[in-house]
């Protein structure tokens, strides 16, 4: 998976230089102070920052909170000072990004009557996922990418609010396993934001349900993201991988699309 990551990471620079340079220039912009990581037990997204080299604060004082992107990781125990504070700073105008547990020791509790765990906790597993075009993702989804997810004892999402809650990806194994479909959901509070995720941003591993994900990834480099040969073959160089012995699952679509979506 690390070097699964390091080759997303590439790949979606290398992407993001082709087709969106935009996107590199708000990369360059951002600064240690700009994104604060609050560290858990089990997600790491301060190591998906890293493969980007986005700068961020680990853990700084709930009560001085100054990042305009904040992200807090799937965890046992929070800080109760950040639970009780983090409300205020999103209604204030900051971003909010959360996973795994933080669904109801963090989300219910700083936000209510928005999304809520529905009882019920998932499997070890891996999961497929249908993001939505009019989402966060809707300029950077690869085209039949076939996306998985790794859970790990995961809570499920419930929309409280559908008026006020947006649905960014759904899973029909979710719906069919824990009746409960939501994989990852947005809504506004006050000025700010939140984005929260069913499963960790850092995955454990990957699945190769199809012939597409077992093919080679310069296969997915060309027809799924589009890169052109010359692209794909810096991204070969600089991930120091050997085509010949990476495949589509070792790619890992679900670890592109997530760091696609820290733009």
């Amino acid at each position: 998976m690390e070097q699964a990551y390091k080759l997303s990471a590439v790949a979606v620079k290398q992407r993001f230089t082709e087709q969106y340079p935009e996107y590199l220039h708000i990369f360059s912009k951002i600064t240690k102070k700009d994104v604060a990581v609050y560290s858990g037990d089990f997600d790491q997204a301060e190591k998906v920052l890293k493969c980007l080299n986005i700068p961020a604060t680990i853990n700084p004082n709930p009560h001085k909170l100054s990042a305009q992107v904040i992200f807090i990781n799937c965890s046992r125990n929070y800080n109760q000072d950040l639970v009780k504070y983090i409300g205020s700073y999103v209604k204030q105008g900051k971003w909010l990004v959360t996973s795994g547990w933080a669904l109801d020791k963090v989300i219910e509790k700083a936000f209510p009557n928005t999304v809520r765990w529905n009882g019920k906790s998932s499997n070890e597993e891996v999961i497929s996922v249908e993001p939505f075009h009019n989402s966060l993702w809707s300029d950077i989804v690869v085209l039949g990418a076939d996306p998985q997810w790794w859970l790990w004892g995961s809570h499920p999402i419930e929309v409280v609010n559908p008026d006020k809650v947006k649905v960014e990806a759904a899973s029909h194994d979710l719906l069919l396993r824990y009746n409960a479909p939501v994989v990852a959901v947005r809504f506004n509070w006050g000025k700010g934001h939140v984005f929260h995720v069913i499963s960790h941003f850092w995955a454990k591993r990957s699945d190769t349900p199809t012939v597409r994900h077992q093919k080679h990834c310069t296969e997915f480099l060309r027809s799924g993201m589009k890169l052109t040969d010359e692209g794909i073959e810096t991204v070969l160089q600089q991930a120091r991988v050997n085509d010949d012995k990476i495949n589509f699952a070792q790619l890992c679509v679900n670890a592109v699309s997530k760091l696609a979506r820290r733009r």
